[in-house]
C-alpha cells in the first residue's frame, strides 16, 4: 500500500510569505510531483498544521488545490488550525463526534487518522471520547495505524481533562 504523508504545510493566504518562502507555492510543487510521479498512491495524508494561523483564505486555497488533485486525500489538523472553520470550509471531511478523524481501509490494512487538536495548546490531546472512538475503530483491525500530528496528552495528564 503506497501512502504519502505531507506534514505541516503552514499555508497562508495567497501571496503570503512564511520565513521568506511561499507555502502555497511549495504545496503546489509537491502536489504536482505527486501527480506526476506517484499517481498510484492509495492515499495522500496532509497532516497539520494545514494553515499557519487558521485563516479562511488559506483553507480556501487548500480546498481549490485539492479539488484538482488525485489520488484520494485526507486532511488532519494541527495546533495552528481552527476545527470549526476547517469543517465549514471542508464540509465533506470526515467528522466523527465533532472531531476531524477517520478510518481508511486500504489494500494492506487500516489507517486510523485521529484528531488530537486541543485548541489553544501546542500539544495534542486524547480525551475520553477520542480514546473510545479509537478503541472502536481499532477493534477488528489486524494492523491499526495511528498517524498523529503532535504527541497527545492523555486525559490524566492534561489539566481540565
Amino acid at each position: 500500500m503506497k501512502i504519502i504523508q505531507l506534514s505541516d504545510p503552514h499555508l497562508m493566504a495567497p501571496g503570503g510569505l512564511l520565513y521568506g518562502s511561499d507555502p502555497l507555492a511549495r504545496l503546489d510543487a509537491c502536489l504536482a510531483d505527486i501527480g506526476k510521479n506517484h499517481a498510484d498512491a492509495e492515499l495522500v495524508v496532509i497532516s497539520g498544521d494545514l494553515t499557519n494561523d487558521g485563516e479562511r483564505a488559506a483553507y480556501v486555497a487548500l480546498r481549490e488545490r485539492l479539488a484538482q488533485f488525485s489520488p484520494p486525500c485526507r486532511l488532519m489538523l494541527g495546533n495552528h488550525d481552527d476545527r470549526a472553520l476547517f469543517l465549514e470550509m471542508f464540509p465533506d471531511a470526515a467528522a466523527e463526534q465533532g472531531f476531524v478523524q477517520s478510518v481508511f481501509d486500504g489494500s494492506e490494512g487500516r489507517l486510523i487518522l485521529l484528531d488530537t487538536l486541543d485548541s489553544g495548546h501546542v500539544e495534542g490531546r486524547l480525551c475520553a471520547a477520542r480514546l473510545e472512538w479509537l478503541d472502536e475503530k481499532a477493534e477488528g483491525s489486524a494492523r491499526p495505524g495511528l498517524p498523529l500530528h503532535a504527541p497527545p496528552a492523555f486525559p490524566d495528564t492534561h489539566a481540565g481533562a
